[in-house]
């Protein structure tokens, strides 16, 4: 029988949370994307390897999907977009030891915070994701159909960015909370 447990993150607890993102992104400051987002793919693979709750493990498939945006040619992001992407991977700068529940969890938790700061670019790459799949799936030979394909997702592409900088700008707007635009740790 499934049990929901949930529990509240106050002011204190963010600010602590926010402090480690911080001194994980400042010992990583200077390294290039590709040692970043290496990094955050070790703590990925450490948790598919570890036996983990399930609710945890849900958590990581959102760090995945961190890092196929962050890496998937087909999603091109502008330089303001993937630097918030990097600083979101850079609060993964190591991965737990073996076993180790409690990095797991903290890891979980930090994936759930940060997934939420990126929720509006997730959402739009989810959305990317799915129509360039049905696209491919009626694909008809020819480089002219090829090419309508390539002009047809770029639009896509460019309007699904263009509604997640709107409606990541909403949100903030509406945040009511110091602490949730303190918190933010992408420099929105």
């Amino acid at each position: 029988m499934p049990l929901r447990i949930s529990f509240h993150l106050g002011d204190e607890d963010l600010r602590h949370l926010e402090e480690v993102a911080q001194q994980t992104q400042a010992s990583v400051r200077g390294r290039c994307a590709d040692d970043i987002i290496a990094t955050a793919r070790e703590v990925l693979e450490s948790a598919e390897r570890a036996q983990l709750a399930g609710f945890v493990k849900e958590r990581f498939l959102r760090l995945r999907a961190m890092l196929e945006m962050a890496t998937d040619s087909g999603w091109p992001l502008g330089v303001e977009d993937r630097q918030r992407v990097l600083n979101a991977l850079t609060c993964f700068g190591a991965a737990p030891a073996m076993n180790a529940s409690v990095d797991f969890l903290n890891h979980a938790i930090m994936v759930e915070l940060v997934s939420r700061d990126l929720e509006h670019d997730l959402e739009a790459y989810r959305d990317f994701c799915a129509v360039r799949e049905s696209q491919l799936m009626r694909r008809r030979p020819g480089a002219e159909q090829e090419l309508q394909r390539e002009q047809w997702l770029q639009q896509r592409r460019e309007a699904l960015q263009e509604r997640m900088h709107a409606r990541r700008t909403r949100s903030l707007e509406q945040a009511g909370s110091s602490v949730r635009r303190l918190f933010s740790l992408f420099g929105l």
